[in-house]
């Protein structure tokens, strides 16, 4: 069974635009979501793949690029500490 990300499409797009006078925080908070939504599925690679595809209103790649890593370190130290905890308490 494949899990994908399902869009409305009156709904795709629909960020603050990166010109906007928002705060820097507003402005990203949608690609925030966006990304732990896709880090949390569990989705393909290629259907991943599809997903980066998507606009990104006006936004540098690099900004994006960087919030994805940020979120995906977090992540895997978060998965780490669990494990961790998990073995301290077994052991």
């Amino acid at each position: 069974m494949d899990i994908s990300i399902y869009r409305k499409t009156t709904c795709t797009d629909t960020t603050i635009q990166f010109s906007s006078n928002h705060p820097h925080e507003h402005k990203i908070a949608a690609f925030r979501y966006y990304i732990n939504r896709m880090i949390k599925l569990p989705t393909t690679k290629n259907l991943k793949k599809e997903e980066w595809k998507t606009k990104n209103n006006g936004y540098p790649t690099h900004i994006i690029n960087n919030l994805r890593k940020k979120l995906t370190t977090k992540k895997q130290k978060h998965q780490q500490y669990t494990i961790k905890i998990n073995i301290t308490k077994n052991g």
